[in-house]
């Protein structure tokens, strides 16, 4: 989730890897192989954990999804994103900028920090880890995992509309305003924490009114192994436009002092 110059300089031959998987047959530097593998194993974790944890902490009706869990299961599953978030992007930052999410993903690419080839391998690696993580949930909890849904509460369509294009907004304003504080270790650390707790305190936020995804694969992942996509297209539209509003004012407001990308 976190786009690092890092991300470029690695040089490690993972031939051997990328051909067990099945990943040989892309026409990609040896570098750029592996960090589309990272994409998967990242949203994986991310959709594994927190569908795990919705679904544990459900409340009766399952039906309603997220929103339909009581006010401290939220805030648990808010915790829990916080430190996932910054787990995995502890993680995967220096490998394939630890995006795990379309959202984060087309924000790097408005503002010129990856190619539109890449992006569109970022966000097709994404859906799959994301479908990969769902499934494993189904696999131990079966319908249950219904409970992971992010659904809009009492089908508040506007409300949930409205609050998912903000949520996303203020996460994604915080990555790209963070990623680029590498000057020191201490920031470095202190920049990826505040992309989990940005994250994480947005769950608390409206982890009751909308599910609060503010990531298109982790909605997609369990509504496609449930085979539910009411209000699907909410969890789409909202964080990439939410993403595109902070890709515009950081361009606007931060440009002057972003990191040059790579040539490519």
């Amino acid at each position: 989730m976190i786009y690092l110059r890092s991300f470029y300089s690695t040089r490690i031959n993972y031939t051997g890897i990328v051909h067990l998987i099945g990943l040989s047959h892309v026409h990609l530097a040896r570098p750029s192989k592996i960090k589309y593998l990272v994409e998967i194993v990242g949203t994986f974790i991310l959709v594994y954990a927190v569908c795990s944890a919705c679904t544990v902490y459900a409340g009766p009706n399952i039906l309603v999804g997220v929103v339909g869990l009581d006010k401290h299961s939220t805030i648990g599953i808010g915790l829990l994103v916080a430190f996932l978030v910054t787990a995995i992007t502890y993680a995967t930052a220096y490998r394939s900028g630890a995006q795990i999410n379309p959202a984060v993903t087309i924000a790097l690419l408005v503002t010129g920090k990856i190619r539109a080839k890449e992006a569109a391998l970022f966000i097709a690696c994404q859906i799959l880890g994301a479908a990969l993580g769902a499934a494993i949930v189904y696999s131990m909890f079966g319908s249950a995992m219904a409970a992971s849904l992010t659904l809009p509460a009492d089908n508040n369509v506007i409300r949930a509309l409205i609050l998912e294009t903000i949520m996303t907004f203020t996460a994604v304003y915080v990555i790209l305003n963070t990623l680029h504080n590498t000057k020191n270790q201490i920031a470095y650390a202190v920049g990826i924490l505040a992309i989990g707790f940005a994250f994480g305190f947005n769950v608390i936020l409206g982890g009751n009114v909308s599910g609060a995804s503010m990531n298109p694969a982790r909605s997609f992942g369990p509504a496609l192994i449930v085979w539910n996509f009411d209000y699907q297209w909410i969890y789409w539209v909202a964080p990439i436009l939410g993403g595109l509003i902070a890709s515009g004012l950081y361009m606007i407001l931060h440009r002057d002092l972003d990191i040059p990308s790579p040539p490519t």
